[in-house]
Parts: structure tokens; C-alpha cells; sequence
């Protein structure tokens, strides 16, 4: 059985807002949309890996999400994850 990860938003008061990216590791955002982004987007990808959705049009909101988290972040588990489901999606 495959741990999912557990994607969680949250404000801190002296940082920002922050999502939940590697277990324990928190990436502070500019903004709550951009924390939110990436946690909506790690949950459409474990989706596609579960076989609960596919196609294109998920690929390439996939892959355009993955590119915004490298931009942001760099690599990390969320982004490896949406690249990887991202190809799923287009099988």
C-alpha cells in the first residue's frame, strides 16, 4: 500500500501562508492562492495515479501546475509526483 501524502494548507501569523509539500516540509507562499494551487494540484495528480481521472486536458493543467511548483520551489515530492502523473494522464 502507497502512503499518500497529506497536503495541508495553513497561515502562520509571522510567515504566511504555507503548504504542506514532503511530510514535514513546509514551503511559505507569496500568497493563500499559491499554497492553494499547489495543494489542489497534488490532489488531482494522486487522482490520475488512482485511476479516478485522465486525459489531456488534466496533463497539461498537470504539467503547467509542475512547472509553476518548479518555478516557486524547485524539485520536491509535489512536483515529482504531478510530472509523474501528468504522463499517466495521457496514456
Amino acid at each position: 500500500m502507497i502512503d499518500e501524502p497529506t497536503i495541508t494548507v495553513r497561515h502562520v501569523a509571522s510567515v504566511g501562508w504555507q503548504v504542506l509539500l514532503d511530510g514535514d516540509q513546509w514551503h511559505t507562499c507569496r500568497k493563500e492562492q499559491d499554497a492553494r494551487y499547489i495543494a489542489h494540484h497534488v490532489l488531482i495528480a494522486q487522482a490520475v495515479l488512482s485511476g479516478e481521472r485522465a486525459g489531456m486536458e488534466v496533463a497539461r493543467e498537470l504539467e503547467e501546475a509542475a512547472a509553476m511548483v518548479g518555478h516557486q520551489i524547485g524539485e520536491c515530492a509535489a512536483r515529482r509526483l504531478m510530472k509523474q502523473a501528468a504522463v499517466r494522464a495521457r496514456e
